[in-house]
């Protein structure tokens, strides 16, 4: 047996290698591009956050499909943050896109297909209104339009790879959705059991490349772990799509761009928000600052005065977090945003993580948002969609 260092137990070893691992995870993860599209259902957010004409949102950007789709409500204020200049980068250009472009046609080609026959000429109007680095980032990287966004960054290369195992295309799904949810997971068991059983994806699945792929750092890894009751990532990566065979798959954009590699474009509410004709329409006249900050959301919270921003949407970055952090964060927040502040998170757990930070005097849980929330997450990645209500 190896000898521990003096002073450790083995658990606090653990946790201790761990954080360090989650900290080399971090700094890799904002140097890659991962995602062109945001893996949580921004519809959800539009849906529970209430903005109105005076709300001052601080969001985490992900991939700007959810900054973007908050436009629509005209809030008074966006401030996007991230520490992935690539996500940044491109959460600015949704916006940036959805308040310029006029035309809805080319809007929706450039940013619904993904695709765009002179790219640069396009995107460099767009720049004017935005952070220098941002101009500067879009004409590098001006070509990821060429042939297809959503195939580009590791999710696109997981995904490809994905799609030439199972051969699967929009009439297959169109197929499925006509099923009773019931039966799907019949029709689908082959392709799980031939996913279960491939071998680049059985090695692949136990890498920190794919973690990185999928946006998952280590704590959320063992949260996933726990919570599905799984040994490995690939009982965690089947229960997944076993979920989401139950939804809408219509409307699913995840799955179909997962699966295709498109959007379902026959149908208008197979879409981010943002992407539609109506919520287009409405954000072109929308009066909101929106300032992109690259930097960590903690850092940005302990800097801040109080009632700076009214709701906060943190995608799933509590995951990420160990207990301690979790409730520093949490603590930050509800001094920033004061009594009434809103604030939506998602989890791989089921249990509520104000309870178990013990901050259930100065929290409370809005119902029946919630619940409806996590009804209502297509991704089906999350144990629970929370929001949740800063006390007085």
């Amino acid at each position: 047996m190896g000898e521990q260092l003096p002073g450790r137990t083995a658990p606090q070893m653990t946790e201790r290698i761990q954080q360090v691992a989650d900290r080399a995870f971090a700094a890799t993860f904002k140097r890659l591009f991962t995602f062109a599209l945001l893996y949580e259902d921004s519809e959800v957010d539009n849906r529970v956050l209430g903005l109105d004409s005076h709300s001052r949102v601080l969001a985490v950007s992900g991939a700007g499909c959810g900054v973007a789709g908050l436009l629509a409500a005209h809030p008074a204020r966006i401030d996007a943050i991230d520490t992935n200049p690539h996500h940044l980068a491109l959460a600015a250009l949704k916006v940036a896109a959805t308040r310029r472009v006029t035309s809805y046609g080319e809007f929706y080609q450039l940013l619904g297909r993904g695709r765009h026959g002179d790219p640069e000429r396009t995107l460099q109007p767009l720049m004017s209104d935005l952070p220098a680095w941002v101009g500067q980032y879009w004409s590098a990287n001006h070509r990821r339009f060429r042939h297809n966004l959503y195939a580009e960054g590791l999710v696109g290369t997981l995904q490809r790879w994905l799609r030439r195992k199972v051969r699967v295309d929009a009439d297959f799904l169109h197929g499925l959705h006509r099923l009773p949810p019931a039966d799907r997971l019949a029709r689908l068991s082959p392709i799980l059991t031939s996913i279960e059983r491939a071998w680049p994806m059985r090695a692949l699945v136990n890498t920190p490349l794919f973690l990185l792929g999928i946006g998952v750092n280590f704590e959320q890894r063992q949260r996933n772990l726990r919570e599905n009751r799984a040994a490995t990532m690939m009982e965690v990566v089947t229960a997944h799509l076993g979920r989401l065979a139950q939804t809408d798959l219509e409307t699913n954009w995840f799955v179909w761009v997962g699966l295709t590699g498109e959007f379902n474009h026959d149908h208008p509410e197979a879409v981010p928000p943002y992407l539609r004709a109506e919520n287009h329409q409405r954000a072109l006249a929308a009066p909101t600052r929106v300032a992109f900050h690259r930097q960590s959301l903690q850092r940005m919270i302990a800097d801040a005065a109080p009632g700076q921003w009214s709701h906060f949407s943190l995608c799933d970055v509590l995951d990420w977090l160990p207990a301690a952090a979790q409730r520093q964060l949490l603590h930050g927040i509800a001094r920033v945003g004061g009594p009434g502040a809103l604030v939506l998170t998602r989890s791989v757990e089921s249990g509520c993580v104000v309870d178990r930070a013990g901050l259930s005097d100065r929290y409370e849980r809005v119902e029946p948002a919630s619940s409806q929330a996590s009804e209502q997450e297509r991704t089906r990645l999350y144990g629970r969609v929370d929001v949740y209500r800063v006390l007085g």
